[in-house]
């Protein structure tokens, strides 16, 4: 079975090993020099992914289960950018305390962005 390009766009784990990746090169081409600006700029890289994953809720078949995995996935990209600004921060023995997460007290308007462009996308099927 081929997988086309809206298939993909459609699989929130797709989004989630994307954007993890552009975390990781954002990291060692910015190369932050300190804990601050480290959770700063995967701060903005989180937002960009809530915006593109709540966008590319239009791709989706199964407009809930895409939802609830987009939320579900989410929650794991949090867990695994800590994990791996953590290990950046020891690594590169960036200076600070690396404990400054607060930027992603965006993850509150996740839910919020998706279930407008649910919204969005059944206005669109009526008109």
């Amino acid at each position: 079975m081929s997988v086309t390009i809206n298939g993909y766009l459609s699989r929130p784990h797709v989004h989630v090993l994307i954007f993890l990746a552009i975390s990781l090169a954002v990291f060692f081409v910015l190369r932050p020099k300190d804990a601050n600006s480290l959770y700063s700029m995967a701060g903005v890289v989180y937002a960009v992914f809530i915006l593109a994953n709540s966008i590319l809720i239009f791709y989706a078949p199964n407009t809930w289960s895409y939802f609830f995995t987009s939320l579900l996935f989410s929650l794991v990209y949090l867990l695994a950018i800590a994990l791996m600004a953590s290990m950046y921060i020891h690594l590169a023995k960036v200076e600070g305390s690396g404990e400054s997460a607060m930027v992603f007290l965006v993850v509150m308007y996740h839910p919020l962005a998706l279930l407008f462009m649910i919204f969005l996308k059944w206005i669109i099927s009526k008109v």
